[in-house]
């Protein structure tokens, strides 16, 4: 996998020099302009993954391209990153995670682009093999001013969520993970300005945390007229402070969901 990477960093290198006109590197204008795309497979998928949902947890590290799940190798996808340090930053932070029950094993390929042929095929809870996210509007690094409000942290049991309406509160954001089939976090909080609502989540394990981002990152509804976008990310935090822990609430036998 180290010859791999090291290999096509070299490609890399040389196609963004070539991009700037020569003599440049990755400080001229040819990364900004045209970054070259980098390709990683990920293995070890579970049935119940999909490619929104490895959207869910890859973007939170880098944009990305495409996302093309194998109809003739379950379990596999690859994965068409926007840029070498995109891909490095999944490689760091999502290799060996573990989603849904399965651990991701992440590497890199020896495709250089992710190549849509025909209609993509429909995996087993119905949505298509294959997405393109180069247009869309969950990427958190399209602009310098959204990649400033990234941080790169390991997974870890307390999520952050922001950018939802005044109107919703700690139950209402329950009930949707509930709805969705998530986790039940411990605890959570929240806080709001002048503009949205944020707060905290946390999780028993990490694993019930990821599982929680790949299900229900980007959930779009609407609460008493407003739109909403439900956006997570880790918080690097091992556990939520003290002052901030409001016990969550669990289903009616006491027990607490599972993911689906």
């Amino acid at each position: 996998a180290q010859a791999a990477f090291k290999k096509n960093k070299q490609w890399y290198q040389r196609r963004v020099r070539g991009n700037s006109g020569g003599g440049g590197g990755p400080s001229h204008g040819g990364y900004e302009e045209e970054p070259a795309p980098v390709v990683l497979m990920v293995h070890g998928l579970d049935p119940k993954m999909n490619p929104m949902r490895l959207f869910n947890i890859l973007c939170m590290y880098g944009d990305v391209n495409k996302i093309k799940f194998l109809m003739t190798k379950k379990g596999i996808a690859m994965v068409e990153m926007k840029d070498l340090k995109g891909a490095e930053n999944i490689l760091r932070y999502v290799n060996r995670l573990s989603v849904l029950g399965s651990q991701l094993n992440v590497s890199h390929s020896k495709h250089r682009e992710v190549v849509i042929y025909g209609p993509p095929g429909l995996l087993d809870d119905g949505s298509e093999a294959v997405q393109v996210f180069i247009q869309s509007r969950f990427l958190r690094y399209a602009t310098p001013k959204k990649a400033s409000k990234n941080r790169l942290v390991e997974a870890t049991k307390v999520l952050h969520f922001f950018a939802m309406p005044l109107e919703v509160d700690e139950d209402f954001v329950l009930k949707l993970l509930e709805d969705k089939g998530c986790p039940t976090p411990t605890s959570i909080s929240m806080h709001k300005s002048e503009v949205c609502s944020a707060g905290l989540l946390e999780f028993d394990t990490v694993e019930e945390a990821t599982d929680t981002v790949a299900i229900a990152n980007h959930l779009q509804g609407s609460i008493k007229g407003n739109r909403y976008i439900l956006k997570l990310a880790f918080t690097g935090k091992k556990s939520m402070p003290t002052g901030d822990r409001a016990a969550a609430n669990t289903n009616g036998d006491g027990e607490k969901s599972k993911s689906k």
